[in-house]
């Protein structure tokens, strides 16, 4: 079994790319500098900043002591406080604790802290935020941002007429209690810290971004530009571009339509240098099933596995060159024979076929489908049935349930049916064209891939999927790009609607159907829809760019009691094709008899569909 925890054990060449933003760091004329790594849920975006750190601590003892890395999760902290706050504290705290007996530290670190306390209460404006990140003036800002601070020092008890410490007189003065100099008076005792400790980079590890909500994405990056961006600084965040371009549509929902270029600018005003991991390719993806397998082989001895792979990339002569990891690579590096490797390998050949096509080379999600893959042969062992069951088609069929649970149902009822557990629509789909329009092209890509299924019995198959121990957290299986559209197509805005609706034409058909599927997912749960749903609305767009899944609308549709639904499923006709015309034709005439009201007058009304 495999964790889903970042690592600093490198299996997907993403040292490299530590190394390079280390590279990026050291240049001083950079700095202050904010990097963003970029990436889909699961690319291994954590493990690139757990690799950084490592390099940093892997340094000779004098350069060490000049670099300083914090690692901070914003995900930990939302919902507890003002995460702006925690991350400053968190910052200023952690560089205290470098030379905690210098008296200079500790004073600076204390007026520090008190600063941050002043501000979290002032509760600085979003809009006078926007200004001072993106140097564009936000639309109905009134006023100064010094005004938004008015009696905050009465609030904490340091205010005119408080009986505070001397130590806190510094917030009784006049010119310390506006927003600007509380912020100006931030930045300069911060870089004085920074100079202090004798640190000159401080590089601050932001992960999980994309886990937090709208509010905390905004609120750190705040802390980032406004606050913490001085002289020395670099902070390399982890993070879906898209989910925070979202975080700010979010935070500024009344935003002129002039002004939609502003969630763009917001995020390069931000990031200075992007660094983008791509997903794996079909190579990568079986290289890494193998890796992984060797691990579960060696006990997760990650010392040996490291090993492994340094052997493994001696071999190749350019830093580029596809090379797959075989058997004789790894018997070099073990110096001899071994025939439990050469199974364990045989697996991994066996398995990647399938999974580089449906996991579309993302780690996490590679890992997660093999603990899910290898707790359900375990199953399978527990009842005596581990001589009938096979990886490579147990994997195909996990695959089918994941991304098409529907359609994994009907195969479920196929088999369950049938005597001898044979999926009669398999040789149907196996031996289709491509190109052929009429048949349900997801169902034909699935079923074309390794291994055939046409004399397969299926049912100990089912029989072990059945199993609640074992269940697939779809949601974590999605990736931003897929949670991202769903918000946007499940909206109740016009203009959210047709943004997706251009982005739809650049996703694979296995994202539509994991859209599709959400979307009547949630439809399912309403036990009215005489009024259009936002997701049946949105569920019109995906159609309008995938018609081929109009029929599985249609099918959703005619599982609903007529009497449940509005004029809406008749007023939309004209987006019905040719194929689908015979299944909608015969929804009318259930609609003129069981339907009421407007619904049952607009279905008599209107001719069937030629």
């Amino acid at each position: 079994m495999w964790n889903d925890k970042e690592t600093d054990v490198d299996l997907l060449g993403y040292e490299k790319i530590a190394e390079t933003i280390h590279e990026i760091v050291k240049d001083n004329h950079l700095r202050p500098l904010t990097i963003g790594v970029y990436g889909d849920w699961g690319v291994g975006k954590s493990s690139i900043l757990a690799l950084l750190q490592k390099k940093v601590k892997n340094l000779e003892v004098e350069k060490r002591k000049k670099i300083h890395t914090i690692m901070f999760n914003g995900w930990l902290f939302q919902g507890y406080e003002d995460t702006k706050s925690a991350l400053m504290e968190t910052i200023v705290t952690d560089l205290a604790r470098l030379q905690p007996t210098v008296e200079k530290i500790k004073t600076l670190t204390q007026s520090l802290l008190k600063r941050i306390k002043w501000l979290k209460v002032a509760k600085v404006s979003a809009g006078a935020l926007w200004t001072g990140m993106t140097g564009i003036p936000h639309p109905g800002l009134l006023g100064e941002a010094a005004k938004l601070a008015k009696n905050v020092g009465e609030k904490i008890g340091l205010g005119e007429g408080s009986k505070g410490s001397d130590d806190d007189a510094w917030l009784r003065e006049e010119e310390a209690q506006t927003v600007p100099s509380q912020i100006h008076a931030f930045r300069t005792e911060f870089k004085e810290l920074i100079e202090t400790s004798k640190i000159e980079q401080l590089i601050v590890l932001v992960d999980d971004l994309d886990r937090c909500l709208p509010k905390a994405v905004i609120e750190i990056l705040e802390a980032i530009r406004l606050f913490l961006f001085v002289e020395g600084t670099v902070f390399v965040i982890s993070a879906d571009e898209r989910m925070i371009e979202y975080a700010v549509r979010d935070h500024f929902p009344n935003l002129p339509s002039d002004y939609k270029d502003y969630t763009r600018n917001y995020l390069e005003k931000l990031i200075q240098i992007p660094i983008r991991i791509p997903l794996m390719n079909k190579l990568q993806t079986g290289n890494y099933i193998k890796f992984l397998m060797l691990q579960n082989h060696l006990g997760n001895d990650m010392e040996e596995v490291e090993r492994i792979y340094d052997v493994y990339e001696s071999k190749k002569k350019l830093p580029y060159e596809s090379i797959e990891l075989t058997y004789e690579i790894v018997r070099e590096a073990f110096g001899g024979e071994s025939e439990a490797l050469r199974k364990t390998l045989l697996v991994g050949d066996t398995l990647y076929p399938v999974l580089s096509t449906g996991l579309k080379g993302n780690p996490r999600n590679t890992k997660r489908f093999l603990n899910s893959l290898f707790l359900r042969m375990k199953i399978g062992e527990i009842h005596g049935l581990k001589a009938m069951i096979r990886l490579d088609v147990l994997s195909k069929l996990m695959l089918l349930e994941i991304f098409n649970d529907e359609r994994y149902q009907e195969l479920i009822n196929q088999v369950s049916s049938s005597g001898d557990g044979q999926y009669a629509e398999a040789a149907l789909f196996e031996d289709a064209d491509p190109n052929d329009t009429e048949l349900d092209s997801a169902m034909v890509d699935w079923n074309q891939l390794e291994p055939s299924l046409k004399t397969e019995d299926l049912r100990p198959y089912i029989f072990i999927s059945k199993e609640k121990a074992i269940s697939f957290d779809k949601e974590n299986l999605l990736s931003q790009t897929v949670v991202t559209m769903l918000k946007r197509l499940g909206t109740g805005s016009l203009s959210e609607r047709n943004a997706a609706e251009k982005d739809l034409q650049h996703i694979s058909q296995q994202d539509a159907n994991l859209i599709f599927e959400k979307l009547i997912e949630n439809c399912k749960k309403m036990e009215k829809m005489t009024s259009q749903p936002n997701e049946v609305k949105g569920l019109y767009r995906v159609i309008k760019v995938f018609p081929n899944l109009e029929i599985r609308f249609l099918e959703f549709l005619a599982t609903r009691p007529a009497s449940s639904l509005g004029p809406w499923a008749v007023s939309e006709s004209s987006f019905v094709t040719l194929p689908a015309r015979e299944r909608y034709n015969e929804l009318l005439e259930i609609w003129k008899v069981q339907a009421v009201g407007t619904l049952q007058t607009l279905a008599s009304q209107l001719p069937s569909l030629k």
